[in-house]
């Protein structure tokens, strides 16, 4: 987790408006300060991993942060204390005996501020926890986490995790900022949800920091998730191939090692010794990829694409007519296009997108339907 200055926290107190914040304050205060509501004190310890019990008798998995996103299924954030019965934990309080957490709720049942308690040298003290602000509609627009501070700092705690999620004028979601909120170098680990003029979700972009886009979900105009474009490192790198991280459209089964490679790389593919003969083939679309019968490796099945020896310095050499080829069906055919490097070794191409094309698509500001696609 990143630390933020106090001082630069207050600064994110702007992109909330006060009316939001107003029954449970702002969350970026002062910690030490004691809350004037009143305190819930429950059995949970929430430095443990639980599951609790939910408001429905669902079960409901603790978690240190309070909203977070996954990589894949729903990517909208996920939350849990709003989805717990904390009367069911509910404890009396008694000299010497502290509760390991206490819950501050507004008037509407709004959960504002959780505290942690532990002790140090023999004594209770607040050790951290989380204030939490709403929007006007009552969602969660924001949530700090605390702990204490060092030495040298002037404040006792200090905030460890600033997240919001920041939603447009009709109460959309659009950013949902895992940490960093407001932090002036720009924010952590963000997730951007782009909708055109009419409300429909286009596309959902996760990116590191600004401006370095990771991973782009795309939806068709039924609102189904469509293809999925990704940015890291090849998964297989040969002998002389210097090639760095790469942008490219997700298989939706990847039994076999990723090798995204750009178009003007298709002439020109790394082996990894001299002599050895090698092929690129098409698989296809009714053979099982991942089945235990291994069919996918049956020459008989396969549409060989291009074939030939390495030469001296270990490359296949692909002719040009070839290469459109191999091209065309790494598009019409995503993860049935397999460069076989030697008899025995195989990895999927996949075609790579140009730096303009991976800015385009994972660009917040895009709006375009087609913005990966070009």
């Amino acid at each position: 987790m990143r630390k933020l200055p106090i001082a630069l926290a207050l600064a994110t107190h702007a992109l909330f408006a006060p009316s939001a914040m107003a029954a449970c304050g702002p969350v970026d205060a002062d910690f030490s300060v004691p809350s004037t509501l009143p305190a819930v004190p429950v059995s949970v310890d929430l430095l443990d991993d639980h599951v609790l019990l939910g408001k429905r008798g669902e079960r409901v998995p603790t978690h240190r942060q309070l909203a977070w996103t996954t990589e894949r299924g729903d990517l909208n954030p996920r939350t849990w204390t709003d989805q717990v019965d904390w009367s069911a934990y509910r404890v009396r309080e008694t000299a010497g005996a502290t509760a390991p957490t206490r819950l501050y709720f507004d008037p509407d049942g709004k959960l504002c501020r959780v505290e942690r308690y532990g002790k140090i040298r023999g004594r209770i003290v607040l050790e951290g926890g989380y204030t939490l602000a709403y929007d006007a509609a009552g969602a969660l627009a924001a949530y700090t986490e605390y702990d204490l501070a060092g030495a040298s700092s002037a404040l006792p705690y200090t905030a460890t995790r600033r997240a919001c999620l920041q939603r447009n004028a009709q109460g959309v979601l659009t950013t949902f900022i895992d940490d960093g909120c407001g932090d002036a170098k720009g924010p952590g680990a963000s997730r951007h949800y782009l909708h055109d003029a009419s409300g429909r979700l286009l596309r959902v972009i996760d990116t590191l920091s600004p401006g370095e886009p990771l991973a782009v979900q795309t939806y068709d105009p039924q609102g189904n998730p469509a293809q999925r474009y990704v940015r890291q490192h090849s998964a297989f790198i040969a002998a002389g191939d210097s090639q760095g991280s790469f942008a490219y459209p997700e298989p939706a089964t990847r039994p076999d090692r990723l090798y995204p490679r750009l178009r003007e790389q298709m002439a020109a593919m790394p082996g990894e010794i001299p002599g050895v003969e090698w092929r690129i083939v098409r698989i296809p679309d009714d053979v099982p990829m991942d089945g235990d019968d291994q069919s996918s490796w049956d020459p008989a099945v396969q549409t060989v694409l291009a074939k030939g020896e390495t030469d001296a310095q270990g490359t296949a050499r692909v002719a040009p007519q070839a290469q459109d080829q191999i091209w065309q069906a790494m598009h019409q055919h995503p993860g049935r296009v397999l460069f076989y490097f030697d008899p025995m070794g195989r990895v999927a191409l996949v075609p790579a997108m140009t730096p303009a094309q991976w800015t385009a698509c994972g660009d917040p500001a895009n709006l375009a339907p087609d913005a990966c696609a070009k």
